[in-house]
C-alpha cells in the first residue's frame, strides 16, 4: 500500500422507483369506450371498455418522494369518470389505490330518502321526506332540499348524510330563529351562495329567508302576499317559487302568483326585471311589456342571463341583465313531450332549472316525469325518465320519475341531483 491517498473510489446511488396504479369500474364492456389517463399531466395511458380492465398502471415510474397526480385527459363517449385517491407523494411502497369510477350518462339511482313520505333524518335511503321540491348545492358537496310538507331544510353532506338544517317539522308558519326555533311555510325554492348561506322561497310565507352555515334564519326580504318593489320586509312578494343567484351575488325569483321575474340585491333592494303584474301570458318584450305564465323554476348562467321555467306556458325562457325577455325552447302553451330544437320541442309544466359546467341547461319537466337537457344553442333530448310515473332506477329512458320539481348539478360530483316530488326522493343522475 502506498503513501499517496486513494482518490479513486466512487459511491453509486440508485434512486428507489415506484409504480402508480389502481383500480377502475364501471367502465362499459364496449369497444366504442375509450378512456385516457395521465400522471402528472403526462405519460398518457388509454384503456378500451373492450378487454374488461379492473386495474391500471402506467408506464413511467416516480421517483420515491415526488408526487403524482392522475387525472383523466380524454372521457368515454358515453359516460363521465371520476378519480379518487388520485394525487399525493410517492412513498416506500408502489401507490395501487388510485380509483377511476365510470357512471354512464343518464344513469339514475337513489340518493337519499325512502319512498315513504314522512320525517326523518338517516343516511341514504334511511332518511325520510315529504314531498321535496327545490334542491340546492354548494361548493362543498352539500345539497339542500326544501322539503316543503314538512316545512323544513334539510341538508345532505356527501355520503348522503341527512339532517335538519332549519325549521320544524310539520310546524307550518313564520319565525325567524335558530335551527328549530325558526319556521317555514310550504318551502319551495332554495339557492346557496360562495359563503355556504342558503336562501330559500318560503312560499306560503310569501318571503325569502336566509340560513347561515350555523342555522341562523332570519327574513331577508318580503312581508305580506301582495306586489310591491322596495327595500328588504317592505317589498312584497305573491308566491314566490324557484329562487337563483348570479356571481355578484343578485338573487332571482321566479314570483309566481305575480308572473313576475324579480330581483334582490345583496343589500336586499327588489325590484322587477320582467313580467306585467296581474298579466299573464307569453309575451316575448322587454321588462314590463312581457309577460309570464305561472314561472317556477329559474337558473343563471355565467354571463348573468336569467332562465325561466314558465311552468303555465309550457315553455323556457330566457331574460337578459337588461331585461329582455325571449322564449328560449319548447312551444308556447302546448304542453307535450317532444325533443327538439328550441320552440320545435315541447315540455309539460317544466319546473326546476339548473346548468352545468359546460352551459348545458337541465329542466325537472315534472309533467312528463322526465329530466330534459338543452345545449347553449337550445338542443332539446330527454336524459333520463320514461315518461311515465314510477319509481324506478335505471338509465335513461329505463328510468322513472313521479313529478320531479327540482334540479341542481354539483361541481363537485359532476352529477345531478333531482327532488323527486311525488316519490319523496333524492335521486342522483350522471349528466
Amino acid at each position: 500500500m502506498g503513501t499517496s491517498d486513494i482518490t479513486s473510489v466512487s459511491i453509486g446511488c440508485i434512486v428507489n422507483l415506484r409504480t402508480i396504479g389502481g383500480s377502475i369500474s364501471g367502465l362499459e364492456n364496449d369497444p366504442t369506450q375509450n378512456i385516457t389517463l395521465q400522471n402528472n399531466g403526462g405519460d398518457d395511458l388509454s384503456l378500451n371498455g373492450s378487454f374488461g380492465y379492473t386495474t391500471f398502471q402506467f408506464y413511467t415510474r416516480v421517483p420515491e418522494g415526488d408526487p403524482y397526480d392522475v387525472t383523466i385527459k380524454t372521457q368515454p363517449s358515453n359516460q363521465i369518470c371520476t378519480v379518487s385517491n388520485g394525487s399525493g407523494i410517492a412513498g416506500s411502497t408502489n401507490v395501487t389505490n388510485v380509483a377511476v369510477n365510470c357512471q354512464t350518462h343518464g344513469q339514475v339511482s337513489t340518493y337519499a330518502g325512502s319512498t315513504a313520505a314522512g320525517y326523518g333524518d338517516g343516511t341514504g335511503t334511511q332518511a325520510i321526506f315529504s314531498s321535496p321540491f327545490g334542491v340546492t348545492a354548494d361548493a362543498q358537496g352539500n345539497v339542500y332540499v326544501a322539503d316543503a310538507v314538512n316545512d323544513v331544510i334539510r341538508k345532505i353532506a356527501l355520503g348522503a348524510v341527512v339532517t335538519t338544517l332549519a325549521g320544524t317539522p310539520g310546524v307550518p308558519a313564520y319565525q325567524d330563529g335558530t335551527g328549530s326555533t325558526a319556521l317555514f311555510r310550504q318551502p319551495y325554492g332554495v339557492v346557496a351562495d360562495a359563503q355556504g348561506n342558503v336562501y330559500v322561497a318560503d312560499t306560503a310565507n310569501q318571503r325569502i329567508r336566509k340560513i347561515t352555515p350555523d342555522g341562523v334564519v332570519t327574513t331577508f326580504a318580503g312581508s305580506t302576499q301582495g306586489y310591491l318593489d322596495g327595500q328588504g320586509t317592505a317589498a312584497e312578494f305573491g308566491t314566490p317559487g324557484g329562487i337563483a343567484i348570479d356571481a355578484q351575488g343578485n338573487l332571482y325569483v321566479a314570483d309566481s302568483g305575480n308572473d313576475l321575474i324579480r330581483k334582490t340585491t345583496p343589500g336586499g333592494l327588489v325590484t322587477t326585471l320582467a313580467g306585467t303584474p296581474g298579466a299573464v301570458g307569453e309575451v316575448d318584450g322587454t321588462g314590463s311589456a312581457a309577460q309570464f305564465s305561472s314561472p317556477i323554476g329559474i337558473a343563471v348562467d355565467a354571463q348573468g342571463n336569467v332562465f325561466v321555467a314558465d311552468s303555465g306556458g309550457a315553455t323556457i325562457r330566457k331574460v337578459t341583465p337588461t331585461g329582455v325577455v325571449t322564449t328560449f325552447a319548447g312551444t308556447a302553451n302546448t304542453s307535450g313531450n317532444a325533443d327538439g330544437t328550441g320552440t320545435a320541442a315541447q315540455f309539460n309544466q317544466p319546473n326546476g332549472l339548473t346548468f352545468d359546467a359546460a352551459g348545458n341547461l337541465y329542466v325537472a319537466d315534472s309533467g312528463n316525469n322526465t329530466i330534459r337537457k338543452i345545449t347553449p344553442a337550445g338542443v332539446v333530448t330527454t336524459l333520463a325518465g320514461s315518461g311515465t310515473a314510477g319509481s324506478l332506477n335505471g338509465v335513461g329512458t329505463a328510468a322513472q320519475f313521479s313529478r320531479p320539481t327540482g334540479v341542481v348539478f354539483s361541481p363537485v360530483t359532476g352529477t345531478l341531483f333531482v327532488a323527486d316530488w311525488g316519490n319523496s326522493q333524492i335521486h342522483q343522475v350522471v349528466p
